[in-house]
């Protein structure tokens, strides 16, 4: 019986130890039953025997002291005394809250126990979460310390009627550096009240010298000209109107350029007015007339370019102002002129607006300049229709053109880059009938001559009038 004896007792020391845990889960389930084990403090702020609510609101309270003392901030001669409230400074109080709750609450029993062990006989400390900063309230309230000090210029590249290509050099500035100035501001300890000094920083431009020489370019790779009539007002001011919207456009390498997305709807609030349109196969009256032509004048000085197109459509009629199959028909949301710049440089479009003309030009890196010829071939001429109808008020015989008709075309147009030919597109432009009035009216009947007419009976003649009885003469006047 005695032999067994270690075996027992082992036995009993696991089972004390088992009920002493047992007894410790029980003890923190029932004594801190929806509370913080004691000895857990968030910083230097105790917790211990706290809900979470309770917690929270401790923390808040703590922190909005923190958040409410004043700075001191002093840059050269300028002092201003501010808070981190006000200052765009914030901080959570939840978070660390539900960590200290956490707290013998996680992991496996031994854990739990050992924490809550740790939690009595030491300290568990739960660090603050990061004090966070909203960068525009303090740039905007520490504006003052920024006036006068120079700001970052982007370089530029200027291109003038003369074709002159510029350079303007990017410039360096001197900004307030928020992240070192209010370091010591984003501890949260004590003292609150606080004194710093702001720091400064060079600030670079978004766009260096270096940036826009590596954009090479260094001349014309293309232009082209289109004429239109000055006289015509509202469809002159749409050309110059899209003409400005394409000017000074930077395209970079591989970049697909669409007409639509640059020039934007064309609408009167955006300024366009009514010009002859093509609309359902008609010319008629509509929003953006002339747009059109901007959009042919592109296509021409792209294609010039040996730019590759991934979306071109011709106009359904024929139209004047570029050779036919090298138009390209733009209508917002419907048709689109779209290109890639497949050069290994940037490009830049110029337009300029005459009167009366219309020219763009392409400005990239000449030494990637191809030898491009343009040639169109006219299939097929497709006379148009004669339509009549009758007219009642027209006299019958006569005849008169409602409508000139117009002829149709079928048209090729090719490319040739560097003396290699490719087919560029196939085109169909419709004829327009011709509309013929013609008269049915009968003409009305005229009176015809009497061949036997009868005589007219002479008149009576009448008697003559008796003639006046002559007047007295007077008598002479005395004389005197």
């Amino acid at each position: 019986m005695f032999k067994n004896k270690p075996v027992l007792l082992l036995l009993g020391a696991i089972g004390v130890f088992v009920i002493i845990i047992l007894s410790c889960i029980i003890y923190i389930s029932v004594a801190w039953k929806g509370k913080i084990v004691p000895g857990v403090q968030v910083e230097w702020i105790e917790v211990g025997g706290l809900t979470q609510d309770e917690a929270e609101q401790k923390i808040s309270e703590v922190q909005q002291e923190f958040l409410s003392a004043p700075v001191e901030i002093t840059a050269s001669e300028e002092r201003v005394s501010l808070s981190r409230g006000e200052l765009g400074f914030s901080i959570d109080a939840k978070k660390p809250a539900q960590q200290a709750y956490q707290v013998g609450r996680e992991g496996s029993i031994s854990k739990r126990i050992s924490q809550t062990w740790y939690a009595y006989h030491k300290q568990v400390v739960i660090p603050c979460p990061e004090v966070m900063i909203d960068t525009q309230q303090v740039e905007s309230i520490l504006a003052s310390f920024s006036e006068g000090l120079d700001e970052p210029q982007d370089a530029r590249l200027i291109i003038d009627d003369r074709d002159q290509i510029t350079i303007i050099p990017s410039k360096t500035g001197i900004a307030v550096d928020l992240d070192v100035s209010l370091d010591d501001l984003k501890l949260f300890k004590q003292p609150f009240a606080g004194e710093i000094e702001l720091q400064y920083k060079e600030e670079l431009p978004k766009v260096s010298t270096a940036d826009i020489e590596a954009m090479g370019i260094n001349g014309i790779i293309s232009s082209f000209t289109t004429k239109f009539d000055a006289s015509n007002y509202n469809r002159s001011y749409n050309i110059a109107l899209a003409a400005k919207a394409l000017n000074n456009t930077l395209i970079k390498p591989g970049e697909v350029f669409s007409f639509n997305k640059r020039v934007g709807p064309r609408t009167a609030k955006s300024g366009y007015r009514e010009a002859i349109i093509i609309e359902s196969n008609v010319f008629v009256p509509g929003l953006g007339g002339g747009v059109c032509q901007v959009s042919s004048t592109l296509y021409n000085t792209v294609l010039l370019a040996g730019l590759e197109i991934t979306e071109r459509s011709n106009h359904s009629l024929a139209i004047t102002y570029v050779p036919l199959g090298r138009d390209a028909a733009v209508s917002y949301g419907y048709q689109d002129l779209k290109f890639r710049n497949n050069l290994k440089s940037h490009i830049y479009i110029k337009t300029y607006v005459g009167k009366g003309s219309l020219t763009m030009k392409i400005f990239g890196n000449t030494q990637q300049r191809k030898n491009v010829s343009l040639e169109t071939v006219v299939n097929s001429v497709i006379n148009p229709k004669v339509t009549t109808k009758d007219d009642p008020n027209l006299l019958k015989g006569k005849t008169v053109v409602e409508k000139a008709g117009a002829k149709g075309y079928r048209v090729t147009a090719y490319r040739i880059i560097n003396g290699s030919k490719q087919l560029l597109s196939q085109n169909y432009y419709r004829p327009t009938d011709q509309v013929v009035r013609v008269g049915t009216k009968e003409p009305s009947a005229e009176p015809r001559p009497n061949p036997n007419p009868e005589p007219k009976p002479e008149p009576e003649p009448k008697p003559p009038e008796p003639e006046p009885e002559p007047e007295p003469e007077p008598e002479p006047e005395p004389e005197t």
